[in-house]
């Protein structure tokens, strides 16, 4: 104990526990496992001290007269010293609880409930400094951002870079013509959060403090506001539908804004866009398709997009998108192509076949669908006038 007591005044914290109480840890030992997980028969353990430069190591074990270290790869179970519940732990673990003469384990602390109340009302002064501190830095914000100071100083800071730094950094970011191609099809931010656009500005430069050094920032003019352009819901060019993307930065060298399920299909088919006779927009894909719109166009026909339907195929959940409707009629034009013929041969055109009758089937608009081949033509045109009473 004149050893301890020498090391007490060197203000050694983790010694001020005495040799009694770590001994009662290693007496509660039940059995300790080497690395292939077999148990060591007649354990001898020594707890030794020694005075180390590094404060937490002046508590060491002994195993079978050889130290004990943290590369010894031993599973060590005890019963705690407290609760009495058992534990297995490495041999890193069990060092740490001798060094700290831990009595408890994680099960012990966690049940203390005055611990458990000062922990969570620490969280919540915590949690309301925090949301002070944010209020605190809008209002310095919006108080900046009167000045314009911000964005001042960011674009003075960004010129002072080189051209190689310039042309890297707007190789992912949007310049500002880039912005107001894009913008046209933007109807919301931050999934509709931000909605009125018209009082929204891009701000192609804004320094930050992080490894980026500047990024893209949106300014709301109203609220003077800065926030991301995340989360955007765009309008497609080709079939118009409203859809939210992950952010603008993916069409910056998009002559298109198309939406996921056009820009899938147009990996495979060209997919492009047409007018009906009241100026709807019409997708279509094939030279026949075109022809079947001037076709209605003519005759003075409403010709819509078909309805996109759910069906499964080999297990897995897909989608078919009818190509065009007509009042209560469906209608599908197919070419003589080598994709048809496969999905007949694999049987995943029955299984489109099906999705459809089964959709008309619980339908209250549509009645009928109409397959029209080169083969064919004339006839089904000629039943589509009649269907329209022409």
């Amino acid at each position: 104990m004149e050893q301890e007591n020498e090391v007490l005044g060197l203000g050694f914290a983790n010694a001020k526990l005495p040799k009694e109480e770590r001994q009662l840890i290693i007496n509660n030992i039940l059995e300790i496992q080497d690395e292939n997980k077999n148990k060591l028969e007649n354990i001898n353990l020594n707890l030794l001290f020694s005075q180390l430069k590094k404060k937490t190591s002046i508590w060491h074990l002994e195993l079978n007269n050889k130290n004990l270290s943290k590369k010894d790869k031993y599973l060590i179970k005890y019963k705690c010293y407290t609760c009495n519940s058992i534990h297995i732990v490495g041999t890193t673990q069990f060092l740490r609880k001798i060094n700290k003469c831990s009595l408890n384990c994680y099960l012990c602390r966690n049940k203390n409930e005055i611990k458990r109340l000062n922990h969570s009302n620490k969280l919540k002064e915590l949690n309301i400094i925090k949301k002070e501190l944010k209020e605190e830095l809008k209002e310095e914000l919006k108080e900046e951002l009167k000045e314009d100071s911000i964005l001042d100083i960011s674009l003075i800071e960004f010129n002072k870079y080189d051209d190689d730094y310039k042309d890297d950094y707007f190789k992912f970011h949007l310049t500002n013509d880039e912005y107001k191609r894009i913008s046209k099809n933007i109807i919301s931010f931050q999934n509709g959060k931000y909605s009125d656009i018209s009082n929204i500005e891009y701000c192609p430069i804004l320094k930050t403090n992080n490894q980026m050094k500047f990024t893209s920032i949106m300014y709301d003019t109203i609220n003077k506001t800065m926030f991301k352009a995340h989360q955007p819901i765009l309008k497609c060019d080709n079939c118009c539908k409203e859809w939210r993307a992950k952010s603008i930065e993916r069409f910056k060298n998009c002559i298109k804004i198309l939406c996921n399920e056009c820009t899938l299909c147009n990996r495979t088919f060209k997919i492009r866009n047409t007018k009906n006779i009241i100026n709807e927009n019409i997708l279509y894909q094939s030279k026949l398709e075109l022809k079947f719109i001037d076709w209605c166009n003519n005759n003075n026909i409403i010709v819509n997009n078909g309805p996109s339907i759910k069906y499964t195929f080999e297990d897995k959940e897909r989608i078919y998108k009818v190509d065009f409707a007509i009042k209560d009629s469906l209608i599908e034009i197919k070419d003589n192509h080598i994709w048809h013929k496969q999905d007949i041969k694999t049987g995943k055109w029955l299984a489109k076949e099906n999705a459809v009758k089964e959709f008309i089937k619980d339908n209250l608009i549509y009645k009928n669908y109409l397959l029209i081949f080169p083969n064919n033509w004339n006839l089904m045109l000629q039943n589509i006038l009649k269907l329209n009473k022409i």
